[in-house]
């Protein structure tokens, strides 16, 4: 017998805040009620949610469940960069939220499967755009969550790509100062790179030679345990963007012993070019399986 977990992750720009005051959640109804509802759906760009009481999460929530007729609870995490997660509770039982006085259970969420009785953790992250160095360092604090023998998942617009010839590269040139400022490192003859640190601290660097990563945390990239992903992988921001590959669901060693990745089900949604884009990001999708007795 086996049980599929289907995750997936949308940055949901500006959580559906409008300029003129009040939200939309169109978009967000627009992402998710064509496909089969997910189990598990990270949310970035929470704006506001908490400071106007969680009624826009819970709008969020109530919007989901009606538009894919499956019953959606959720957390709502703190932050300046707030997330959220919606989860069904006939799949899961909440063990326990964040612990917002400690930087290492920020964003976390403890689960228990309720048919199998098995433990997960996520972590819903959305890191600084600004600061390389800022992600640099909420990768090392992460990084403790690698040897966990609890299987774990962060899932969140990372801001930062890893390395790697399969990731999509920026035309640095295009972009503006500030863009390559936040996503880019120079080279000392002028010429600029994708910054990779943070990310390739989680899941390691890609080692050409041998066509693989090295010195990882114990940390994977999902799209790279699925034989069927796309290779090269497409970005995961929409047009006028700065064309990197940037939100990531990474699983650490335990995870992907007890819940492997389901072959063929990794996908980055590209949008219908003839109608409006939900977001400025393109919703990620993958199936976890697991086998039991």
């Amino acid at each position: 017998m086996t049980i599929d977990l289907k995750i997936s992750l949308f940055n949901f720009r500006n959580g559906g805040l409008r300029p003129n005051s009040g939200y939309d959640f169109r978009p967000l109804t627009e992402t998710y009620a064509p496909a089969p509802a997910p189990d598990l759906i990270a949310l970035c760009e929470a704006k506001f949610w908490f400071a106007r009481g969680r009624t826009p999460f819970l709008t969020a929530v109530q919007t989901l469940s009606a538009a894919t007729g499956r019953t959606y609870v959720g957390e709502l995490f703190s932050g300046a960069l707030a997330t959220a997660l919606v989860y069904d509770p006939n799949v899961f039982d909440l063990e326990a939220g964040e612990e917002v006085d400690f930087a290492d259970k920020q964003n976390l969420a403890r689960l228990r499967h309720r048919n199998d009785d098995s433990p997960l953790q996520i972590l819903v992250e959305h890191w600084p755009f600004w600061d390389g160095h800022a992600r640099v360092a909420r990768a090392k604090l992460l990084a403790t969550y690698g040897p966990s023998n609890i299987p774990t998942i962060i899932a969140g617009d990372l801001n930062s790509t890893a390395s790697g010839p399969h990731l999509p590269t920026a035309d640095w040139p295009r972009l503006p100062a500030t863009v390559r400022d936040h996503k880019a490192q120079q080279d000392p003859d002028g010429s600029w790179h994708p910054d990779t640190r943070a990310v390739d601290r989680l899941i390691g660097r890609w080692n050409t030679t041998t066509d693989s990563r090295a010195d990882g945390a114990g940390f994977h990239h999902v799209a790279e345990l699925d034989p069927d992903a796309p290779n090269p992988l497409p970005p995961t921001v929409n047009a006028g963007g700065s064309g990197l590959h940037i939100d990531y669901i990474l699983i650490n060693d335990a995870c992907q012993h007890a819940w492997p990745v389901k072959p063929g089900s990794y996908n980055i949604h590209i949008p219908d070019p003839a109608r409006p884009t939900p977001s400025d990001h393109r919703r990620v999708d993958v199936t976890l399986r697991r086998a039991t007795p």
